[in-house]
Order: structure tokens, then sequence, then C-alpha cells
């Protein structure tokens, strides 16, 4: 965490929220940018007053929201444009259309946590021709849950974000394994519950 703050309080108190915004925004778009360190340092210095939470939560949120929501229709609308002008390499639309079509609205969420893939996972969906509704509702649900862990999470655990980081570098392949068990499981149950009896 401290070299976090080093790195990006600076940035973030010399052009605050703005630079917040567009920093998540573009990471929608398909390109990389610190969006979810800065909102993390925004968040821990909230605790300080140095930014208020809740505008920290409304611009991260909205941002996202709309980020994601721009790329998926990039995606959708100029596919083709994406794949001649090689903003996405032939390699890496695969794996997204391979990652997308396993987990459906599922992996949206949970590529939200996947450094690398939540990058391209609304461009993905986009050129993967994900229903619209369908989109729509895994983007609400990723961008809320990133929230609740990235937004609220360092603000709320101000004096045990070190260790709380420390112990997800070391431990977050597990972590994710679970999560993605946890999530698959859930979706069999809910299948299953609204197949109807023989």
């Amino acid at each position: 965490m401290d070299h976090l703050l080093q790195d990006l309080a600076p940035l973030m108190q010399e052009y605050g929220y703005a630079v917040l915004a567009l920093a998540i925004a573009v990471e929608g778009l398909g390109i990389p940018a610190p969006g979810q360190s800065l909102l993390i340092v925004a968040s821990y210095l909230s605790v300080s007053g140095t930014f208020s939470l809740p505008s920290v939560l409304l611009v991260a949120g909205s941002a996202s929201w709309l980020g994601n929501t721009a790329g998926y229709l990039v995606g959708s609308k100029f596919s083709h444009v994406v794949e001649q002008r090689g903003w996405l390499k032939p390699a890496s639309v695969k794996k997204v259309h391979r990652f997308i079509d396993k987990y459906g609205v599922m992996g949206l969420i949970l590529s939200r946590f996947l450094e690398g893939l939540k990058q391209l996972m609304c461009l993905g969906c986009g050129m993967a021709q994900m229903p619209k509704h369908h989109f729509l509702v895994g983007n609400t649900l990723a961008v809320g849950i990133w929230l609740l862990v990235f937004g609220m999470g360092p603000a709320y655990f101000h004096d045990e974000i070190g260790q709380i980081g420390l112990f997800y570098q070391r431990h977050q392949h597990g972590f994710w394994a679970v999560a993605v068990f946890a999530g698959l499981a859930l979706c069999w149950w809910l299948v299953r519950r609204r197949r109807p009896a023989n």
C-alpha cells in the first residue's frame, strides 16, 4: 500500500476526481491504465478527509459503467475495425471469446478482478455479440461488486490494508479459484432450481 500511495497519491491530489474518472473509463475501452490503483488510493485517502468517499464511489462507479458500456458498443459495432487495426491480438480475441462462451455473465463479473482480462473483456463481449441485456446486467453487477471491494474496502479496512494486500498477493490464485468454483456452483444450483421437475 505504501508504494501505491507514494506513486499515485500526488497524482490524485493534483488532478482529483478527473484523473480517477479518466483512468477507470479508458480501461473499459481496452486501454491499460491505473484505474483500480487510483480507486484504492482515493478510498484510502478519504479516511483523512482528502476526498469524499461517496464522491469517490460515484465517480468511479459511473466512469467504470460508462467506460465498460462504451467498450462493449465499440466491440459490437466495430469489431472488424478492431481486428483489422490490430488493437487486439488474434490470440487475445480467441482467449476472451472462449472465456465468454464458457462463463457468460459470471465471466464478465469475475473478469473485473483479473488483470489483463478486465481491460479486454468489454470489447470482447461486444465482439462476441453477447446479448445486450446480459451485458448490462453483468456490467452492473461487476461494477457494484468491484466498488464494494476496491472502493469501500480500503476505507473501511484502513488500518489492516497492508496485511490484507500482502495476503492477497501471496494467495490470489487460490482465492480466485475458490471464487470461480463458488460462482459456478451457484449458477449450477440456480439452473437446477429453475429446471421443471419430470
